[in-house]
């Protein structure tokens, strides 16, 4: 499976987190978010929402969250 940005799936779409690069750790409190929604590598979830503001929402363990156009463009996901 070849790696995309998560703001390219569409809703529907499964994926596996692959990586959360290091221009997202540098952003305030955005790691600790990531972190404490279990957007983490290796996690799997599913797009329930793209909304138009570039808002990516997501399914894992359980809970639904959105996540913000300028880290949705660079979490890296394996879409299945």
């Amino acid at each position: 499976m070849a790696s995309v940005v998560l703001s390219n799936l569409d809703a529907g779409a499964s994926f596996t987190i692959e990586r959360i690069p290091e221009e997202l750790e540098f952003r305030s409190g955005l790691l600790e978010f990531l972190e404490e929604s279990a957007i983490l590598p290796g996690n799997e979830g599913v797009v329930t929402a793209v909304s138009p503001d570039g808002t990516t929402t997501v399914e894992i363990a359980g809970a639904h969250v959105g996540v913000g156009a300028f880290a949705s463009a660079r979490i890296l996901v394996s879409s299945s």
